[in-house]
């Protein structure tokens, strides 16, 4: 419980008094940690995912410490990651108090935790605990910076002290995994179908919109996700049936409400920058920003989706594709070229967007990795910074 209070106190420390709305990702900010499964039996692995946002620092590396503690059974408050001085002072993770294990450091945003197999050996074979599941906790520490992977010692505490000193910006970020012995475990959550304006956005592209466009943001969860579960109650067992709410998040812009309950038919409206109801959202100098959708259940399943988005300038000239040029050894780019060309926004092959696509100079073309498709021919989309999208009339094929 100590950990929680400190960990909501130091989120409403780092909004402060300020106008912004609490979907606003405009630092370095953990937005979920996925578990998958979300509820494991004793000893068997779960693995864990951070999703984070850190507008100021686009396209730059950043390092993940993971560390995990083994489930209290017996809820005696014993747990490593309840003690908050760990929190507030990371320099003694490198320590390793008893029951604190590291999971995983370096660039990968995720580590597989796994309790002991012998946890619930403390417990009488009737126990409810053993069916209802005790906690184990895994933080997440995102550091601003790459961090040498041999660092040791003095070198890795160092690193720490800037944390605490504020001279390198981090985000710590607590889960939970279930660990329980119930046949019937809790499942994360499925993001079934989203829509913008009606109409889902193709593979990896991104969404272009105008300048203070309010975009309708549909989002289908199914049904079975809402999973029924039973809890044990001292009176008895108890039927219960899990609440799913959603939030979104970005990088610019605002929504009409920061929740919404997943059953409810109404649309969430997205005011893209630019917005003269909101003059305090201007249009962004690179005209690009990140939307982020995350889910989660009652019981700390959680499932997240991430988008790019482009605030269009209807003033540029459409770009035309006159031709495609297919790679010509395997881990080369395709070309795409034509007229306007660094004016094209994204390319599409089938309705999948060219992967880490932009245009270069020195070629004289649109660049980027075909997408995975099945052996055919494919129609190949242009869609442009002006907002346009255009069938090109080519075609591109992937050989058998």
């Amino acid at each position: 419980m100590r950990a929680h209070l400190l960990m909501a106190l130091m989120f409403a420390s780092s909004c402060g008094a300020q106008f912004t709305p609490e979907t606003l990702v405009d630092s370095l900010r953990i937005l979920s940690i996925v578990s998958d499964p979300p509820e494991v039996a004793p000893g068997q692995p779960s693995t864990v995912s951070v999703l984070f946002g850190d507008p100021t620092r686009v396209g730059q590396p950043s390092t993940i410490i993971w560390v995990g503690c083994e489930p209290d059974p017996q809820d005696l408050n014993r747990s490593a990651c309840n003690d908050a001085s760990i929190l507030v002072k990371p320099t003694l993770i490198t320590e390793y108090p008893e029951g604190l294990k590291l999971l995983g450091f370096g660039a990968k945003n995720s580590a597989v935790y796994s309790s002991s197999a012998t946890v619930f050996d403390v417990l009488a074979p009737e126990d409810g605990v053993r069916q209802n599941g005790s906690v184990g906790q895994v933080m997440a520490i995102v550091i601003a910076e790459e961090v040498n992977l041999s660092a040791m010692g003095d070198e890795l505490t160092n690193v720490f002290r800037r944390i605490e000193n504020k001279e390198t910006p981090a985000a710590i970020g607590l889960t939970r995994i279930v660990v329980s012995q119930k046949a019937q475990k809790n499942q994360n959550p499925t993001i079934s179908n989203l829509t913008f304006d009606g109409a889902p956005l193709p593979l990896g592209a991104r969404l272009q919109v105008r300048p203070g466009q309010e975009v309708a943001l549909g989002v289908e969860v199914p049904e079975a996700s809402r999973e029924f579960y039973t809890e044990v109650q001292p009176t008895g067992p108890v039927e219960k049936q899990e609440v799913v709410v959603g939030a979104w998040y970005s990088s610019n812009g605002r929504f009409s409400r920061e929740r919404f309950d997943v059953t409810s038919t109404d649309s969430t409206t997205f005011f893209a920058p630019g917005s003269a109801k909101f003059p305090e959202d201007p249009v962004p100098e690179r005209r690009t920003g990140q939307l982020w959708l995350v889910v989660r259940d009652n019981r700390g399943a959680q499932a997240f989706e991430q988008f790019r988005f482009y605030v269009c300038d209807e003033t540029l000239p459409t770009p035309r594709v006159t031709s495609i040029v297919p790679p010509a050894l395997a881990g080369d780019p395709v070309l795409v070229m034509g007229e306007n060309m660094p004016r094209v926004l994204d390319i599409l092959i089938g309705g999948v967007a060219l992967e880490t696509s932009t245009y270069s100079a020195a070629r004289g073309a649109f660049v980027g990795f075909p997408p995975e498709l099945p052996p055919g021919t494919y129609p190949v989309t242009m869609r442009g910074q002006n907002c346009s999208s255009e069938d090109t009339g080519l075609t591109y094929t992937v050989a058998p």
